[in-house]
């Protein structure tokens, strides 16, 4: 059910403004990667997988008006118009009257929340701590500018010359954020500045030939490197005042700058940058004010100017070394989120797992099957009861199968030799036989499994679980046994799906992200 978003509100931008107004905070990052890097965006189960991720319990339904009051609020409403579709939210039931121009063309279908539901998923959470921490480092970068501004202006002898500092930390701080604007790093705070002007603008502008500079040096790097070095001699002027006369002169500089770029914005490329445009603004102020101490415009030698160019290219050699490691994470960034959206596509998953080696996955009595039994993905892990990745596999599998208790079930397959009864590992292995054969409840059969592979430690396993010695599971010893030497298995953990091998491009992890799609397309359910 392919569906095209608002052109307003993309749907990664509505799906976290809904889940916003539920209480839960997903970060702005995550929730775009997430979406839409999922093979099927812009379909519904782009969000509904995300919703799985986050372990919130909702309701994807077809229905009619009649059931309007019966919905949880708010919900998501598919809206079905002439050449297009897309998602609308609706936040209580008198919505759809008052909103009789879009919800006219609901097509029945809804997604809404569970009653006293959330979403919360740890990757969100460590994305909000990198947000944290960047939103900390500006501050931390503005109060310490502010500081160094109020401790030079405390000793400058003209107000003018502190506005003209003032001015400086300022196009400074604007051109950082045009900068990182240019690489792709915009906040929210610059998209709605940026937006206020022109939509789309700052993004054109930056990315036209006229903003490319020369030598690899862009107009945004210039900017930073002018009012860098710019502050820096404004900073140290009371104790060198040569230095703050030498910017005098050299502000009129930026009067030609702030024409041509007017002149390119308005004529060549015919759209504003708001962030350029503040910069312009920066300029041309500065110029102003130099004209107010115009008696200082000779009072300087030659030394300084040669300080300044030698400041800014200093500054340089340290730009562009930095603007070539993020725009390699940037693009280290893409390049990641396109192999998810790659891996993270059950059809193409399928083309690679029918090509692997199939293994029978029957289901023995008194089976170590954990999850219910009618779920239609079925992980067949062969591990062995003292080993390590073994050990960090099944605490994946538990986190899946608490994720998807309803998609997804488990069978274990251990390694054995019922031959060699003094061997740790076939000990180990019959003891939870031994234990599993007297369980009726799946949930103590996988914390049981969980505490060995948690612990590895027999004493301490045995002393909780008590398996009854006296419980004959010879047989079932050599089902396992068997079963690992007839299905090949060269090493632990190997994982099965549904019978066939995980395919090599893949590994456990990845199954966060493919077991919604792999139930869809066994179940047939074209919604969830």
């Amino acid at each position: 059910m392919a569906k095209k978003t608002n052109t307003a509100v993309e749907l990664w931008q509505l799906t976290q403004n809904w889940l916003s107004l539920l209480g839960s905070k997903p970060n702005t990052k995550f929730c775009r990667e997430e979406i839409t890097t999922h093979p099927d965006y812009p379909a519904m189960t782009a969000v509904t997988d995300f919703l799985d991720a986050g372990n919130m319990q909702y309701n994807a339904v077809q229905a009619d008006a009649s059931y309007i009051h019966e919905f949880n609020y708010p919900l998501l409403a598919h809206i079905k118009e002439t050449g297009t579709q897309y998602m609308h939210m609706i936040t209580q039931a008198a919505d759809w009257e008052r909103q009789k121009d879009i919800t006219q063309n609901w097509s029945g279908i809804v997604l809404f929340p569970e009653k006293n539901t959330s979403w919360q998923n740890a990757e969100n959470s460590s994305y909000q701590k990198e947000a944290f921490r960047n939103k900390v480092f500006a501050i931390v970068f503005i109060v310490a500018g502010l500081a160094l501004f109020t401790a030079s202006s405390i000793n400058q002898l003209y107000i003018a010359a502190i506005a003209f500092g003032l001015l400086s930390l300022t196009g400074l701080t604007i051109s950082i954020f045009l900068w990182g604007a240019e690489l792709g790093y915009q906040s929210r705070l610059v998209k709605q500045v940026c937006g206020a002007v022109s939509s789309g603008g700052c993004e054109k502008v930056l990315k036209s030939t006229y903003a490319k500079g020369v030598w690899g040096i862009t107009a945004a790097d210039a900017s930073v490197l002018y009012f860098a070095a710019q502050f820096i001699f404004y900073l140290l002027s009371p104790y060198f005042p040569g230095l703050f006369n030498i910017l005098m002169p050299v502000s009129i500089l930026g009067i030609p700058i702030a024409g041509w770029s007017i002149y390119t914005q308005a004529v060549k490329i015919k759209e504003w940058c708001a962030l350029c445009l503040a910069i312009v603004s920066v300029l041309v102020l500065q110029a102003a004010v130099s004209g107010l101490l115009m008696d200082l415009w000779f009072q300087h030698t030659i030394q300084p100017l040669l300080f300044f160019i030698l400041l800014i290219a200093l500054f340089t050699v340290g730009l562009l070394p930095l603007k070539a490691i993020l725009k390699t994470n940037k693009t280290f960034r893409h390049t990641l989120a396109e192999l998810k959206k790659w891996k993270t596509d059950a059809g193409l998953f399928i083309t690679q797992w029918q090509q692997e080696q199939q293994v029978d996955t029957t289901i023995w009595h008194k089976d170590l099957l954990l999850g219910k039994t009618n779920a239609p993905v079925l992980i067949t892990v062969a591990c062995n009861p003292y080993c390590g990745p073994c050990a960090r596999a099944h605490a994946t599998l538990d986190e899946l199968l608490n994720r998807f208790p309803d998609k997804l079930k488990i069978l274990i397959r251990l390694l054995c030799n019922e031959a060699a009864e003094s061997d740790k590992r076939t000990m180990a292995v019959k003891s939870i036989l031994q234990r599993s054969a007297t369980l009726n409840d799946n949930t103590q059969l996988q914390q049981m499994l969980t505490d060995w592979f948690a612990w590895m430690d027999y004493d301490k396993w045995v002393n909780k679980w008590q398996p009854g010695n006296d419980t004959d599971i010879t047989g079932r010893l050599k089902e396992h046994s068997n079963w690992m030497e007839q299905s090949a298995i060269q090493f632990t953990p190997t994982i099965f799906i549904n019978g066939r091998k995980l395919p090599g491009r893949y590994n456990l992890e990845d199954m966060e992200y493919l077991v919604p799609g792999l139930a869809a397309i066994l179940t047939g359910d074209s919604v969830k």
